[in-house]
Parts: structure tokens; sequence; C-alpha cells
């Protein structure tokens, strides 16, 4: 973990309220700039974004999964990582994954000390 909190800004995407309000607040406490959204139809446009070290996304959300906006948003931000959560992780997930390298799966319930560690591990 070599780079501050402060030095890196994240992009939450998640569309279960309560995770993204305790995740995002203790993301903040910690000192990142966290961008929050309740779902990708809610986002800004993919390329003014282009200042996040990080897009954090859920995958199962109603108006589109995880995947399909990792790879709009790795199209035009090719050096940024994505961490995807999911709480029904499926052998089928696993292997659209492994095909994105710019993508890391974790499940939910995910402790905030190993979500912590992956943002600083991963960040631009």
């Amino acid at each position: 973990m070599d780079r501050a909190c402060s030095d890196i800004s994240i992009l939450l995407v998640e569309d279960e309220h309560s995770f993204r309000a305790g995740l995002g607040g203790l993301l903040r406490d910690d000192g990142h700039e966290v961008l929050e959204y309740a779902e990708p139809a809610h986002l800004p446009p993919l390329a003014t974004l282009g200042h996040v070290h990080l897009l954090l996304s859920d995958y199962d959300m109603p108006s589109e999964n995880g995947l399909s906006l990792a790879d709009r948003f790795h199209a035009l931000h090719p050096a940024v990582p994505i961490i995807l959560v999911t709480a029904y992780r499926t052998n089928h997930l696993d292997a659209e994954v492994a095909r994105r390298p710019f993508v890391r799966l974790v499940e939910k319930p995910i402790p905030y000390d190993t979500v912590h560690a992956l943002i600083h591990q991963l960040a631009i």
C-alpha cells in the first residue's frame, strides 16, 4: 500500500443501498474520493470518468450487469482496474471474468480490510 488513500479515487456502482452506503462510508473515512451510483443507468457519460483510479461494481444490477459495465468502461479507460463483487458466484461468471484480465471478482460478503487491500494493490 504505497499510495495514500487520498490519491485513489473510486467509482462505486452498487444497487444495494446498505452495501453501497457502508462501503462508500468506510472508503471515505480512509480518505478515498468515492463517486457512488445506484446503478449504471445513473452514471454520467463514461468518457467523463477518466479521472477515477478504480471501478468497483456489483455484478447483479437491474439496469445492466457489472460485466457489461466493465466492458464499456474498459473500452474507454483500459488502464483502470475493475473489481466486480457478487453474492451469486457461478461457474459461468467465473469463466466470463477469466476472459477479462482487467476484472477481479470477489464474493460478498467481503471483509472491508480485504477489499481495501485489493484496491491499493490494483489502483493505477
